[in-house]
């Protein structure tokens, strides 16, 4: 039988590679097969590779190029995030939780919704079908919620994100607010990263009315590192800028207060400050209370403005 290849965006976070897993074991369970295979879109990040480490889990496969291959696509759908060799019409099916950018000849499997994580989505799959998260995917599942959401503070979090993160941690006995906080501190644990691992950390790239941006988000309890080592980063943005970028923004986002600083550069620095209403002085700008979601506080920004 064809393989199906469940697969998260590049640059993969911890809810994109786990979405992977529990949404193929999901699809296995139910359809009775074992044809739908979990893939990651290049290497995890330190925060993943915390959480594999700690609840004794192996990484899926690695697929570089999906050239002629089937595709079930999670946590994302744009074409610019997605695996080298996505052909749109090999893609059978899409589950997420970001706004849709997407265009095929036909029809597919779609389950979309406004909520925090891709995994609150998969979760929820598993309740509506009547079947059990296996045991081991459940501390990885309520891991990459928590990260999604940024430990429930997120704009984006919802009430269901809320309700499915207490029912796993009461399961699991585990204290969701001392979890979530160690998961930031393994991914921000930059020291022996190089400038452009910490900007690809957790990044994207996107396509606003035609203008190549990328945003990225480092989160953290304590901006004094990660602010230690801002002219080495500028460099590897400039040099990155070079790929036909118009703006590359990275969120220096403090979970402890809330909130984030911008460090950009811009074919446009003006157009920037305005849309965010703040100032920026050598490239950085102040603090800004309350952003904490590059979803839902800086790309709908971007794309209406840019």
């Amino acid at each position: 039988m064809e393989k199906v290849y469940v697969i998260g965006h590049t640059n993969p976070d911890t809810d994109s590679v786990v979405s992977a897993m529990a949404l193929s074991t999901l699809l296995n369970l139910k359809e009775r097969t074992d044809r739908y295979v979990a893939c990651m879109s290049g290497s995890p990040n330190s925060e993943t590779e915390y959480i594999f480490d700690r609840f004794g889990m192996e990484f899926p496969e690695q697929l570089e190029d999906a050239t002629g291959k089937t595709l079930f696509l999670v946590d994302h759908n744009e074409e610019s995030q997605t695996v080298k060799g996505r052909e749109n019409d090999n893609i059978i099916g899409l589950v997420d939780h970001h706004k849709i950018k997407f265009e095929n000849s036909k029809p597919i499997y779609v389950i979309m919704k406004p909520w925090g994580s891709s995994n609150s989505v998969i979760y929820d799959m598993f309740k509506k079908d009547l079947l059990e998260v296996p045991d081991y995917l459940k501390p990885a599942m309520l891991c990459a919620i928590l990260s999604d959401t940024v430990i429930l503070k997120s704009p984006t979090t919802t009430p269901v994100d809320m309700m499915f993160v207490e029912e796993l941690s009461e399961e699991l006995g585990l204290d969701y607010q001392e979890l979530g906080m160690e998961l930031f501190k393994a991914k921000s644990n930059l020291k022996s990263k190089t400038p452009i691992e910490i900007i690809k950390n957790d990044y994207k790239d996107f396509d606003f009315n035609g203008k190549k941006v990328g945003v990225g988000q480092i989160e953290t309890p304590d901006l004094t590192e990660i602010e230690s080592r801002i002219p080495e980063i500028l460099k590897a943005m400039n040099d990155l800028k070079k790929d036909n970028y118009h703006s590359i923004v990275l969120m220096l986002t403090d979970i402890i207060h809330e909130g984030s600083k911008l460090l950009v550069i811009s074919d446009n620095e003006d157009k920037i400050t305005k849309i965010f209403n703040t100032k920026i002085n050598n490239n950085l700008s102040e603090f800004i209370p309350k952003m904490m979601s590059r979803k839902k506080q800086i790309c709908p920004q971007l794309n209406d403005n840019l």
